[in-house]
C-alpha cells in the first residue's frame, strides 16, 4: 500500500477548498477561505484521516505503521471512531451550539481522537 503524507494531503485539501471559495465569492476571499480552513476544518479533516489509518484504509506516514489497521486489534476503538463520527456531526450538523457546548465536545472528541493512535 502507498504511504501518503497527511501534510501534503491537508495543503491539496485547503488549496481544493480556496479555489471553491473563490470560484463563488471571488478572489478578494481567498485569505479568508484559507484562515478559515486552518482554523476550523482542519482538525476534523485529520480526525477522518487518522480514522483512515487504523481502520486499513489508508495509510498516512504521520500516523504510524504501528497505528496502522489497530482496530482489527483493539476492538473498543471502534466505539472511539463511532463517538468520533457523533461528535463531528454535532459540530457541523447540529446547529449552533454554545460555546460550553462546543468546548464539551471538542474536549471530547480529542480524548478520543487520542485514543486512536499510540
Amino acid at each position: 500500500m502507498e504511504k501518503r503524507s497527511l501534510y501534503r494531503a491537508a495543503h491539496q485539501a485547503a488549496e481544493a477548498y480556496r479555489h471553491d471559495v473563490v470560484q463563488r465569492m471571488g478572489q478578494g476571499h481567498s485569505t479568508a477561505a484559507v484562515a478559515e480552513w486552518n482554523q476550523l476544518r482542519f482538525w476534523l479533516w485529520v480526525v477522518d484521516r487518522a480514522i483512515e489509518h487504523v481502520e486499513g484504509k489508508v495509510f498516512w506516514h504521520e500516523c504510524g505503521r504501528r497505528n496502522f489497521s489497530r482496530v482489527s486489534q483493539r476492538p473498543e476503538l471502534e466505539t472511539a471512531i463511532r463517538k468520533l463520527r457523533k461528535l463531528q456531526s454535532r459540530l457541523q450538523v447540529d446547529g449552533l451550539p454554545t460555546f460550553k457546548q462546543k468546548e464539551e465536545i471538542l474536549r471530547e472528541l480529542a480524548r478520543c481522537a487520542n485514543l486512536l493512535l499510540e
